[in-house]
């Protein structure tokens, strides 16, 4: 049997990948990375983010990492500056630092409504706003919503309201760096296996309805009409497609990856 072999339609590109340390970032960058890009990989903890960029290196990806918050504008401009000064130009952007505060209306505190949008919104925009002078023509950028953010599906409203911005955002920066063929797009994943889901479990599931580990995400899997919940690897396929050749001419668009959880 001969060995898949995979394209790297991304050589000589530089992939700028926030929340990087682990779930959905961490896979993003691996797929990204076989698929010939060189790497920044950007996230809040230090230690997690150099676990990621250490093993991409044994497998030959070049990969640099930045400890940055990515809510905070200053810390924004100094990841973006480090990562030009190092590799000159970025690329692609892929907005995927992300968080969830679980409390449902109406008792969401101030605190962590301005954390979420911060976060998934705020900081997003930001990077976008940031990186375009440092992007070439013909670059990609990839925001990670959720399809929380296309029905209200969540037990946290201002998560939902968070993506749903990230979405709208997608749409209208697409319009304003179409003339320089930057494609602009969005992935609004549903049920995924990642820490990142573990928390709805602990939080939800054991802590809220007295359920044993890993039940909470077994009943939420029944509802998916796929039959399953889906992985890291299938958000990073999607975003590597996203970065291909292949979707030159789709821009301001927002993939559901969502086994029909969510069917817009």
């Amino acid at each position: 049997m001969s060995e898949h072999v995979v394209e790297r339609y991304l050589s000589g590109q530089v992939a700028l990948v926030t929340g990087a340390a682990q779930g959905n970032g961490r896979a993003i960058a691996a797929e990204l990375g076989r698929r010939g890009a060189e790497l920044v990989l950007v996230d809040i903890d230090p230690q997690g983010v150099e676990e990621s960029a250490e093993v991409l290196r044994q497998e030959g990806v070049q990969a640099m990492t930045i400890a940055a918050d990515c809510s905070k504008v200053d810390d924004i401009r100094r990841a973006v500056a480090t990562a030009t000064r190092s590799c000159e130009r970025i690329d692609i952007l892929v907005n995927n630092a992300g968080i969830i505060r679980v409390s449902s209306f109406p008792d969401v505190s101030e605190a962590d409504y301005d954390a979420t949008m911060g976060l998934n919104a705020r900081g997003a925009y930001f990077f976008m706003q940031e990186i375009v002078a440092q992007m070439p023509d013909g670059g990609r950028i990839v925001n990670i919503s959720s399809g929380a953010g296309v029905d209200g599906k969540t037990l946290s409203p201002p998560y939902a309201a968070s993506k749903a911005a990230l979405i709208t955002m997608t749409k209208t920066i697409a319009r304003v760096l179409g003339p320089r063929q930057i494609t602009v797009n969005a992935v609004a994943p549903g049920i995924i296996d990642t820490p990142f889901h573990e928390q709805l479990d602990q939080k939800i599931g054991i802590e809220q309805l007295g359920l044993q580990p890993g039940e909470l995400i077994q009943q939420r899997a029944t509802d998916v009409p796929l039959g399953r919940i889906g992985t890291s690897q299938d958000v990073a396929g999607v975003v590597a497609f996203l970065t291909s050749p292949a979707a030159a001419y789709i821009t301001g668009e927002t993939v559901i990856l969502a086994g029909g959880w969510v069917i817009d």
